[in-house]
């Protein structure tokens, strides 16, 4: 079978592939990602689930790829990898940062890359 990576913006439960019918525990195992290991796990073929044109556009810049606006709901299954991008920081309400601040904010270690995966 062939497990899918995927990069992202954020992270939701429903993410995950859960059957309440048959309710099994799910074990995730989630692990700080450098630049260089997202670039490199990247060029194996991924599918953006990046739901924001503008975070699209800077994870491009940031990644060296063409990273597409892609909003669909995935549902990862064991072996899948999400690569995350997150900010370190909580936003006001309705704040939008501009592509210089997400830099600025990755530059001071204030986001990061996660990559989350079902063990």
């Amino acid at each position: 079978m062939q497990h899918k990576i995927y990069l992202s913006n954020a992270f939701s439960l429903n993410m995950l592939d859960l059957n309440p019918e048959i309710p099994v525990p799910v074990r995730l195992f989630v692990r700080p990602m450098d630049l260089e290991r997202v670039k490199s796990l990247l060029e194996l073929g991924f599918e953006s689930a990046v739901g924001h044109q503008s975070t699209a556009e800077i994870l491009s810049t940031l990644l060296g790829v063409d990273v597409p606006m892609n909003r669909v709901a995935i549902k990862l299954k064991s072996g899948d990898i999400l690569i995350v991008f997150q900010l370190g920081i909580r936003l006001n309400e309705g704040q939008v940062l501009s592509k210089e601040e997400v830099f600025e904010l990755y530059n001071k270690g204030q986001a990061n890359f996660v990559a989350v995966e079902i063990v």
